[in-house]
């Protein structure tokens, strides 16, 4: 496929860059912005006190793997327990955790972790080389690879080196550029201690695991031995069998709980400055995509996928399904990397027919599966349906439930949708369009693109390896299986006297920071 595409577009603004806000229909969103700096003033923090919150989206596969989660509530939890090597902040700015620091020889086919000392897992063991090297072997088991597998592939599993205590020598067994990138992620990659049983979570995180009820609750306690600077709270609460946003919205009103992570825009909007509620804006990027999976009629053909994305009016999406509280998507993801903001897609239904018509897909009819996984999704698919009408298609929305909708058919629906957090575009190429990629919704695999991509994670120049980004992101734009309308922003509801919280740059509920969380 890559071959159609022109090699010689050099592309520029290839700096990472913060997530800009969108246009000038973002009034209400303005306001809830400005809102936020006001509610969250600071005092002088108390201690003690736990903390509910109430996030959707999961169900009877909850899990608290440190390595393997899928769902909102999954990731809200994990990030308590568990904490990486390395960790990504606002405007793609990465920052060491556990490491202290991360070092590749001169053509980065090995690289030297050094660990933070005195760091304590939550049943007292200290964090040791050996814990880093377990994990990373757990995660790319070949029986069972996890999540973060195809991030680690080019690591030489068999080679890894103790150093000593806080030492270890990762061989790679390919130029891997990338590797203090891949390493950086909060919701895959936390480290666990050797002989790591998820059933019994232990991780390095500031809370500790106490009870776990998959669909309905878990509890987590400050860890007091936590290496850094300590928590607040006495404990964290998450709540995920809300069966609706306006069911937890009212147990927000009522006092049953203290949050409400990533709330829809529409019910933020019924909050009064001033009153017993407060509003908590991030600008984190989050995307929402329709999934059409290459491998399979009608989206095999890239005329069929580009005709899909000709309908969208994304102005339309983001003013009713967001209200407003996003930037277009325009098909490319990761805005850190290349040039996406170079990407322009433009409504366009006359092309859209033209495109159908030469496919032989006029009057396509095809089913569209959705669930309530995050903020705006169902209205999206609603809204795309009617969008597809003036071009011929017609789209039969199927909203299922998240259980279902995560469940055996995930990952095999022809059309359907997703979310993703923002994430570098090397690290999210791993995840999503490799063939063994552990998400590959849209069953993605051309040849010319993985060797594109190879190219790209051994480049150690970050120029030249920008410009390979910008390549690969012609190919997400022209000819890949995702449609994105938008990237959006989170809005927390959290009670008047929840205090410490600061935007995210990645998630809800300032990257579910609850170590900076106080209630007064």
């Amino acid at each position: 496929m890559l071959k159609e595409i022109d090699r010689c577009r050099s592309l520029t603004g290839i700096d990472r860059r913060r997530f800009l806000a969108g246009s000038a229909s973002l009034g209400i969103a303005a306001a809830v912005v400005a809102s936020t700096g006001a509610a969250f003033a600071q005092e002088t923090p108390k201690s003690g006190g736990n903390l509910r919150i109430a996030i959707l989206g999961g169900g009877s596969a909850d899990t608290l793997d440190a390595n393997s989660n899928v769902t909102q509530p999954d990731t809200a939890r994990v990030l308590g327990l568990y904490e990486p090597l390395r960790s990504v902040r606002k405007g793609g700015v990465f920052e060491n955790v556990l490491a202290e620091s991360m070092e590749a020889n001169a053509d980065a086919t090995e690289w030297t972790i050094r660990l933070r000392p005195d760091v304590l897992f939550h049943n007292g063991k200290k964090l040791q080389a050996e814990d880093v090297a377990f994990t990373f072997r757990r995660v790319t088991d070949p029986a069972a690879p996890l999540v973060g597998a195809p991030g680690l592939a080019p690591m030489d599993r068999d080679g890894l080196k103790i150093v000593d205590d806080l030492t270890l020598r990762v061989p790679m067994k390919t130029p891997y550029a990338i590797f203090d990138e891949v390493v950086a992620d909060d919701i895959n990659l936390g480290i666990v201690p050797v002989g790591y049983d998820p059933q019994k979570p232990v991780g390095t995180g500031a809370f500790k695991f106490e009870s776990f009820s998959p669909g309905q609750q878990s509890v987590f306690m400050r860890f007091d031995d936590y290496w850094g600077e300590k928590a607040y709270l006495d404990s964290v609460t998450i709540i995920d069998s809300f069966a609706s946003d306006n069911a937890a919205f009212y147990a927000l009103q009522g006092g049953e709980i203290d949050a409400f992570a990533a709330t829809p825009l529409a019910l933020a909007k019924q909050v009064q400055e001033g009153g017993p509620i407060k509003i908590l804006a991030s600008e984190v990027g989050q995307w929402t995509p329709f999934t059409m999976r290459v491998d399979q009629p009608p989206f095999d053909n890239p005329d069929v996928r580009k005709a899909m994305r000709l309908v969208v009016d994304r102005e339309q999406i983001i003013k009713i399904a967001m209200s407003g509280f996003a930037a277009p998507g325009n098909d490319v993801f990761s805005r850190w990397d290349g040039a996406p903001d170079r990407f322009k897609r433009e409504r366009d239904i006359e092309q859209a027919k033209e495109l159908l018509k030469k496919a032989g897909q006029e009057n396509l009819t095809v089913d569209l599966v959705t669930a309530d996984i995050a903020n705006g999704v169902v209205t999206s698919a609603q809204i795309y349906a009617r969008q597809a009408k003036d071009a011929g298609i017609t789209v039969n929305v199927k909203q299922v439930t998240p259980e279902v909708f995560f469940g055996e058919q995930y990952l095999k629906w022809p059309f359907a949708q997703s979310f993703w957090t923002l994430k570098p575009y090397l690290p999210q190429v791993a995840l999503c369009l490799l063939p063994n990629s552990p998400y590959n919704e849209t069953h993605w695999s051309d040849p010319a693109y993985i060797k594109l991509y190879g190219e790209a994670i051994a480049t150690i120049d970050p120029l030249k390896r920008a410009d390979l980004i910008s390549q690969l992101q012609i190919a997400d734009f022209e000819q890949g299986g995702y449609i994105i309308p938008s990237h959006n922003r989170i809005i927390d509801l959290v009670a008047s006297n929840v205090n410490g919280l600061s935007p995210g740059a990645l998630l809800a509920l300032g990257d579910y920071n609850y170590r900076k969380i106080w209630l007064s």
